[in-house]
């Protein structure tokens, strides 16, 4: 169903909330004006076909822009829950296939994107499993591609595609020329191999003498994995990520950020003048905490870096309140990964990573409401700047004219419940199941197409696009 005009809500705009209708013109925004008077003015001159969509009572939001997803083995379940959920437009990291270079894999991603099967526009991001062997004229076919960002891993050695910090500086300085951001993983490989090591000797000799003082084993179940990366080893990871940039004179994004003194990290970099650094949150740090791992289904919650202290939690929403968090990403993953190394070599195998595509905005509007966090700040965090750093603005996170018309309409004084498929991405039981949240999506519009009424889509079609980045770090 095309829309013509929004009538009668709270406009979410860049310069603020305002009660306007908004007028649609061949999928994008034609015009935002008074309440009442832009459909008379378009009434008197003819006007778009299409139907009107009443938003009394609600407010009318940019389509959600997802900034960190791993969606390519399921493209169409993943964006059909995201749809669902509000968003609008998501960006996926490639995933090179066994033997395939990181280049191929950006292109081999793009051709399937473009062929069809989304429900939702879809941005690529080219991640770098194999950081010695990308030259300057690879980083410039993934420009041209369309990508706005590579991403690099301080992380698992043990898959053979951790970055030194000599090739992240050298590849920073490559980017800054092209104009692409650099997003990094931040982790600190060899101390997590230092830990794993001690833990799994412990675990052995409780094993032997019988658990510990309470007679359970010292790294009960799967905690281990979790135990094994502490807070430590992503802050000084973000430190040192944050002086290669310094040094390059380049933009960097900080992937799902999930500690206090990661924060405190950006802090200090933008208080000493560094700029062009990009702070990201993800929805399960902000909404789950490591109490989790406690129980017999902590494996369920496994993600990496794992959930945080409940001080954590409250850190990164602090964050967010002062302007420290840039973007709220879902990092959701189609299929979840399997534990390599050291630990699978010792019995420990188990798979992490979470989905989130379609929970995400609800529960960030929920939880946003609860603590007072005003409703232009979601709509900053959850479109505007991920749309703004990634080359996509102001065609996606903002309504304004000329802006494609991707349109989320929430009635803050509704209810829901989360369901326990994750909107249908296909993944199987989500974690966050049963969670009810303040407000109700009403409607979900794609370049002025209604594609989900009241959590529905409204038919089989998979209006999506490949969307080429623009621009870059902005």
């Amino acid at each position: 169903m095309t829309i013509s005009a929004v009538t009668g809500g709270t406009v979410i705009t860049p310069g603020g909330p305002a009660r306007a209708d908004l007028l649609i013109d061949g999928g994008t925004i034609a015009a935002i004006g008074d309440e009442g008077g832009t459909i008379a003015a378009d009434e008197d001159h003819g006007g778009p076909g299409g139907q009107r969509l009443d938003a009394s009572g609600c407010y009318v939001l940019p389509g959600g822009v997802d900034p960190h997803c791993h969606l390519m083995p399921g493209v169409h379940p993943a964006t059909a829950a995201a749809a669902r959920g509000g968003t609008t437009t998501v960006l996926s990291f490639t995933g090179p296939a066994a033997g395939e270079s990181d280049l191929d894999a950006l292109l081999r991603n793009r051709g399937e994107l473009e062929r069809g099967g989304a429900v939702t526009d879809i941005g690529l991001h080219a991640a770098i499993y194999d950081p010695e062997h990308i030259g300057y004229d690879e980083l410039v076919t993934v420009k041209r591609a369309g990508a706005a960002a590579i991403k690099i891993f301080l992380a698992y050695p043990e898959l053979g595609i951790m970055c030194s910090t000599r090739r992240l500086y050298e590849l920073m300085r490559a980017a800054r020329g092209l104009g692409l951001l650099v997003q990094v993983h931040c982790e600190n490989a060899p101390l997590i191999e230092a830990l794993v090591e001690e833990g799994l000797r412990a675990e052995t000799r409780s094993a032997r003498a019988g658990g510990g003082a309470d007679g359970e084993p010292v790294h009960p179940g799967a905690r281990i994995f979790a135990d094994t990366r502490p807070p430590e080893v992503e802050e000084e990871a973000v430190a040192r990520t944050l002086a290669a940039a310094s040094l390059a004179g380049a933009d960097c994004y900080l992937v799902h950020l999930s500690s206090a003194g990661s924060v405190e990290q950006v802090r200090l970099a933008r208080r000493r003048g560094q700029r062009g650094v990009f702070a990201e949150v993800c929805t399960h740090h902000l909404l789950l905490d490591d109490t989790r791992y406690a129980g017999a289904d902590a494996e369920r919650y496994l993600v990496c870096p794992p959930l945080r202290d409940r001080s954590d939690v409250e850190a990164l929403w602090e964050g967010l309140a002062d302007g420290t968090i840039d973007t709220v990403g879902s990092d959701h993953c189609q299929v979840k990964s399997a534990t390599t190394g050291p630990l699978a070599e010792a019995g420990h195998c188990y798979t992490y990573g979470l989905a989130g595509a379609g929970p995400r905005l609800p529960l960030l509007l929920s939880a946003a409401a609860a603590r007072g966090l005003p409703i232009e700040r979601v709509a900053r965090v959850a479109a505007e700047n991920p749309a703004r750093a990634f080359g996509h603005y102001p065609a996606k996170g903002a309504l304004a004219p000329g802006s494609d018309a991707d349109i989320v309409i929430f009635d803050p004084d509704g209810e829901a419940v989360l369901p326990g498929d994750g909107f249908g991405d296909g993944t199987g039981d989500s974690v966050y199941a049963g969670l009810a949240t303040r407000g109700r999506i009403r409607a979900v519009l794609l370049r002025g197409q209604l594609i989900v009424s009241d959590g529905v889509l409204t038919d089989d079609r998979r209006p999506g696009r490949y969307l080429p980045a623009a621009g870059g770090a902005a």
